[in-house]
């Protein structure tokens, strides 16, 4: 739960923030605004069904820059280092209290797995939840044959065991309820694409036509099978 209510001057602040990070993800191709304000929406819907006390100006500033340090570089293995120190300078300028800035640093820092440090505080632990959650799901498997190389066997197969991985990860109840929804998702996703290669397949065997590699859907579905 929140311990409070936002102020007019934090929300006239978060604004602006959003404004600027609009902007900075305006000029990024795999980590969109979209994926921010979702986010944002999974922090707080976590954020309200909790029994601890959760400060809303820190929740939502960490999840507003917490794929920051993606903009202008095209690995996201050293992201979080990165949107500390664009959150140090954005807010250098503000009324912001030193203590409050470092709360936020460290949800940005703390979020990702590749900064090595696991999330401590009730918010960072809620925006690592409120990120994984939204990897899950027909939009994670999107993101993965937009992003990754391979077969749509091998993408597939790896969005299916990475769904798993993050829904077991998730620190909350409320987030697993949610993720357990995505995780379904993902499988029948999964499912329709098995639909549409099979019957793909089928017609290219029936003109005669050579497959170099068929689908090895036993592989695919030996998780899905487990997971049940």
């Amino acid at each position: 739960m929140f311990e409070r209510n936002l102020t007019r001057r934090e929300m006239e602040l978060i604004e602006d923030i959003r404004e600027f990070i609009k902007e900075k993800h305006s000029q990024s191709e795999r980590h969109d605004y979209s994926h921010v304000l979702q986010v944002v929406r999974y922090a707080i819907q976590i954020a309200k069904a909790i029994p601890d006390e959760v400060n809303p100006f820190v929740l939502i500033c960490g999840a507003l820059f917490h794929d920051v340090g993606w903009i202008g570089t095209d690995t996201g293995v050293l992201h979080g280092l990165r949107g500390a120190t664009i959150v140090d300078e954005y807010f250098d300028s503000t009324w912001v209290s030193a203590d409050v800035k470092k709360r936020i640093k460290r949800i940005v820092i703390r979020h990702t797995a590749t900064s090595m440090m696991a999330p401590q505080t009730v918010e960072e632990k809620i925006v690592w939840d409120a990120d994984g959650l939204d990897g899950m799901g027909l939009i994670g498997i999107l993101r993965g044959l937009v992003a990754e190389q391979g077969s749509i066997e091998e993408i597939l197969t790896d969005e299916f065991r990475e769904s798993r991985k993050t829904y077991d990860r998730l620190y909350f109840e409320e987030s697993r309820r949610i993720g357990k929804e995505l995780h379904e998702e993902t499988i029948e996703v999964i499912r329709s694409f098995k639909r549409a290669l099979d019957h793909r397949l089928k017609a290219i065997e029936q003109l005669a036509l050579p497959v170099e590699r068929p689908v090895n859907w036993a592989r695919v579905w030996v998780d899905i099978s487990q997971a049940k």
